[in-house]
């Protein structure tokens, strides 16, 4: 145990005592934990050993190591997830313990993380209101760190404590209601405002519809390029989506966003692995056709004056919308630097530069602040699509295809559940004929 310093301060009108002890490095760097107000040397002492007790008890010593968990869970991240999992996989792994894992646990000692630690956590988030998918993601987080841990390669402790963690059950009352922010369901009255202040040629147009009329993911919708789209047939495929990297180096082909933003927008496979091909309805397929038309004449005029914009990307695309044999690559950068593998994105401007997902923020609040639809975002439309199926008689199954849903419970439990004016009107219908 490190010794425990005590240190006299003199204030203005009086004399108080400081305890200070060493803990855990944290990035390298050596970490102190420190308090000061107490009247006398003894009470500075008294407090000062009781925190320190407090902190080296924190779990049982099983193997020697120095290491904290701020740190461990930083080498995990390098040497195990990096090599292993998508990149979006490893942003959101990076995010949870930024914001929920560090702040708690990240001072402490590897060795000295016990069950109840770790089962503290898990509760505090319930009872903080936190989603039961927010809390199930930090407990799988928990649960492979220490997994890693445990490795007979690895050994930097003897057994997983975070084998018997459980999360509370759902009849369990949490101390803050659950933090649940449910997607809207938009009447047509309402898009049709919508699409009235982001007309045809706007830059949010085609995503909008693309979301209203085929229920795409964000990143689906921004990640179509036209050898997605089979006029012919009347289909769309969705092969990919994309997403952003940040990261502190510059990303290739023109992607630098400033000091503060340095990444690049990437390729990845859809959510779920949900390849699918999905039918069109005749209007959408007429506003495509507008929007190829348009693209070419832009870009023959553009082209003229070599002011014309366009992508590439590092590794080949797929199409079919059907899951392909092999893993793709987990990341494949979009550049403007010429390759043999061209991006002919759907959600481009006159001159060629892609409309990003981003734009889709500015969008979503000018719909809330200025049309009134305070709680409306993009995923609102994906959820509106599914019930318009619903109310036109889709049946389930193809409803969940469509979507790209992993099992039907999905789509009927959580995008089905808009009461709205044509299920009353059916429901009235049938009461009606029933008696």
């Amino acid at each position: 145990m490190a010794d425990l310093l005590l240190k006299k301060r003199e204030r203005k009108n009086d004399t108080v005592w400081e305890y200070r002890f060493e803990i855990a490095p944290v990035n390298g760097k050596r970490q102190w934990v420190s308090k000061s107000g107490f009247k006398t040397k003894g009470a500075a002492k008294e407090a000062g050993s009781q925190a320190q007790k407090a902190y080296e008890q924190t779990g049982v010593p099983v193997k020697p190591t120095d290491m904290s968990f701020s740190d461990f869970l930083d080498y995990w991240i390098e040497n195990r997830c990096r090599i292993e999992c998508k990149e979006v996989t490893v942003t959101g792994y990076e995010k949870k313990i930024r914001l929920y894992i560090k702040p708690k646990l990240g001072k402490y000692r590897l060795r000295s993380i016990t069950k109840s630690d770790l089962q503290k956590l898990i509760n505090d988030l319930y009872n903080d209101g936190f989603s039961r998918n927010t809390i199930s993601s930090v407990k799988g987080i928990l649960s492979k760190c220490f997994e890693y841990a445990t490795e007979d390669d690895n050994k930097y402790i003897a057994t997983n404590p975070c084998a018997n963690v459980i999360i509370p059950k759902p009849t369990t009352v949490p101390k803050v209601r659950t933090r649940v922010e449910p997607h809207i369901y938009v009447p047509i009255e309402t898009m049709n405002k919508i699409l009235e202040r982001f007309p045809e040629g706007h830059p949010s147009h085609l995503p909008l519809v693309l979301g209203h009329r085929c229920g795409l993911r964000l990143g689906e919708a921004f990640g179509l390029v036209w050898e997605d789209i089979d006029l012919h047939n009347k289909t769309l495929s969705v092969n990919r989506q994309v997403q952003w990297h940040s990261n502190k180096t510059v990303g290739r082909g023109g992607n630098r966003r400033g000091k503060a933003d340095y990444g690049y927008w990437y390729f990845s496979e859809p959510k779920y692995r949900s390849y699918r091909i999905i039918d069109l309805d005749d209007e959408t397929c007429e506003l495509l056709k507008r929007e190829k038309e348009r693209q070419a004449r832009a870009e023959k005029y553009y082209g003229s004056f070599n002011h014309y914009t366009r992508y590439y990307s590092d590794e080949p695309l797929i199409y079919g919308g059907v899951i392909p044999n092999y893993s793709p690559p987990p990341l494949s950068q979009i550049g403007t630097t010429e390759t043999k593998n061209p991006v002919a994105f759907l959600c481009r401007r006159e001159d060629g530069t892609y409309i990003t997902p981003r734009t889709l923020q500015h969008t979503s609040s000018v719909i809330q602040s200025q049309l009134g639809c305070e709680e409306f975002d993009y995923h609102s439309l994906r959820h509106t699509h599914t019930t318009m199926l619903f109310e036109n008689g889709a049946p389930p199954v193809y409803v969940q295809k469509r979507l790209g849903h992993k099992d039907l419970a999905t789509t009927m439990n959580i995008y089905a559940n808009h009461m709205t004016v044509a299920f009353r009107e059916q429901g009235t219908a049938v009461l009606n004929q029933m008696y």
